[in-house]
């Protein structure tokens, strides 16, 4: 049995692809320069962008812990969905760079061919990425052409060491509410806000509060979902692990 303790998260770096035309009627398409048509094929080559995959700290602390050994960094999702189906959609958004288109805006009238056509694309980098080598990415990606690629925020992409009290802390609860069981590091494929401690006081932020009662799976794809809930049971053990951190760290 595996506790996952999240001691680093992705960055959310999203970016917004504009691809311009010239407008005009609906009626008459050949005397207009559809910006959503030559968007299209651009959002078809983001949809298939993939990179080389490589190993974080804390993906290779989460096998040492779920298999003893570390794979190499292309073997790596194949071991973990090896091991269960939920441990290779764990792993998958860990190895690189996410992207993904998820909104796109053209025209506010049925009639009216766009001049402007604007994607978002989600974009979550690992720790120590910047926008910056996303931007180099992308642009690789989608080649030449006339579209413009503006990083419209960037928040998260932050880290804690695994070690000190605090992780103490976590392995010691652990074992004495589960004899056998172990604690792993993860990464947040999301991000929250320990970033902000991090990042403002050099805090030691852990995403941590256990759960047993609920089968992993269904608890996975109940996050920000209809009926998202969380077991009593589990309500009570998080409880019992925010006395004892306390009582560890602070006593």
């Amino acid at each position: 049995m595996l506790y996952l303790c999240a001691t680093a998260e992705k960055m959310s770096s999203p970016f917004e692809l504009r691809v311009r035309g010239r407008s005009g009627h609906a009626a008459m398409p050949s005397i207009a320069d559809n910006a959503l048509v030559k968007a299209a094929p651009l959002v078809a080559r983001l949809g298939e962008l993939s990179v080389e995959p490589q190993l974080i700290p804390e993906v290779e602390g989460f096998f040492e812990a779920l298999l003893g050994e570390v794979p190499a960094a292309s073997e790596a999702l194949a071991r973990a969905r090896a091991v269960a189906p939920l441990a290779g959609e764990l792993v998958e958004p860990l190895l690189g760079m996410t992207v993904a288109p998820t909104k796109a805006h053209a025209s506010d009238k049925r009639n009216v061919i766009p001049a402007l056509c604007t994607i978002t694309v989600d974009i979550r980098l690992l720790p120590g990425q910047t926008p910056e080598e996303a931007e180099r990415v992308l642009r690789a990606c989608l080649g030449e052409g006339e579209y413009e690629l503006v990083n419209t925020e960037r928040f998260g992409g932050t880290r804690s060491e695994i070690g000190g009290a605090l992780w103490d802390a976590v392995q010691s609860f652990v074992e004495s509410e589960e004899p056998g069981a172990s604690a792993a590091p993860l990464c947040v494929a999301g991000f929250t806000d320990s970033h902000w401690m991090r990042e403002a006081f050099g805090t030691v932020a852990y995403g941590f509060f256990p759960s047993r009662a609920m089968d992993p799976e269904t608890a996975a794809r109940l996050i920000h979902s209809a009926n998202e809930r969380v077991p009593v049971a589990d309500l009570e053990l998080g409880v019992r692990w925010l006395r004892h951190a306390a009582q560890a760290v602070c006593a």
